[in-house]
């Protein structure tokens, strides 16, 4: 490893700090907006090892990046997700170590995330009545879900921030609920344009697709006009508060607003495929680079690669993909 880290800078500019790194394309959900794969008892061939993701990781570190977020699938079904926490935290000293989660078994592991060195969590919630969040994730457990989130809140991980995608005429009645968090928790509630990443049909994802202009309007007329909070211009998430309220709601409005320009992220799959947008297909597959004999030069010289081809902007009018988004990772 170099002793100096790099900076990792596209060919527009904008400098990538930011690692999504799937270790699963398992899920114990069946969520509509994203098109996951069963939870078997076992990874699917090819998954990335947690020393084929320790190599990736010194490759990260080494041109600058900060901050990885550990995702899926559902990220805590991988048994030796700690130790992958451990080597991003403890042996490289990365500041920013998170993960996406649906909560699902966060009160039982969230003990051994903490030892590891877990910093932060992105949790997916999607409705807050439980009639509403089983029919969404095909059979989820509310409830099961809130202990998670409130384990994460006793242990002091701030913020604790909660992603809503919003699909019009399934969920879009809770999204004054959830915006009500904020008023007397300091909770981060994002709500996030639903993406045609999932190979819904055209017409039922424009049927269900609501912008984050309209989600707005339903908050702000239920609980007054929002006062903006300064965002970092690199974050997906617009952030806004109820003055007086401790909490903030976020609205990440890729479709109708993108933020291509400052986009900070690159995305590695859970079976080695580096993806320099979420919404465009072009993949660099990194099994070869890991089998060199300094991997992590390698894998160094594929993320310039997917650096200098990473696009202006990945938006497109709903297409078939190659990958619907719980192969890709949140």
């Amino acid at each position: 490893m170099p002793s100096e880290p790099r900076e990792l800078v596209d060919r527009y500019g904008r400098i990538v700090r930011d690692l999504r790194l799937s270790v699963t394309p398992r899920c114990n959900f069946r969520c509509a907006y994203c098109d996951p794969l069963g939870a078997g008892a076992h990874e699917p061939p090819g998954t990335l090892s947690v020393d084929q993701v320790r190599v990736v990781l010194r490759a990260a570190a080494a041109l600058g990046m900060t901050s990885v977020r550990f995702t899926g699938g559902e990220p805590l079904l991988r048994k030796e997700l700690p130790a992958m926490i451990r080597i991003a935290k403890h042996e490289l000293g990365l500041p920013d170590v998170a993960v996406t989660t649906n909560a699902s078994a966060l009160e039982q592991r969230l003990g051994e995330l903490l030892e590891a060195g877990l910093d932060r969590v992105n949790i997916s919630l999607d409705a807050l009545d439980p009639e509403v969040f089983r029919t969404i994730t095909q059979g989820g457990d509310a409830a099961r879900v809130w202990r998670g989130i409130e384990a994460v809140a006793r242990a002091g991980l701030t913020p604790v921030k909660l992603n809503t995608v919003v699909m019009r005429g399934v969920n879009d009645g809770e999204v004054v609920p959830l915006a009500r968090l904020t008023e007397r928790r300091p909770f981060h509630v994002r709500f996030i344009e639903y993406m045609h990443l999932n190979n819904a049909a055209a017409s039922a994802y424009q049927q269900n697709f609501m912008p984050g202009a309209d989600i707005r309007a339903l908050v702000e007329a239920s609980v007054g006009e929002l006062e903006p909070v300064e965002t970092d211009p690199s974050a997906p998430a617009r952030l806004f508060r109820v003055p007086g309220w401790p909490g903030a709601v976020g609205f990440i409005n890729p479709v109708s607003e993108p933020f291509c320009g400052a986009c900070s992220r690159m995305r590695v799959t859970s079976d080695g495929m580096l993806r320099p947008c979420l919404l465009n297909d072009h993949e660099l597959e990194l099994r070869s680079a890991l089998n060199e004999p300094d991997p992590v030069a390698a894998v160094i010289d594929r993320f310039l690669v997917a650096a200098h081809r990473k696009v202006a902007s990945g938006l497109t009018a709903p297409t078939e993909r190659r990958r619907t988004m719980v192969a890709i990772g949140g």
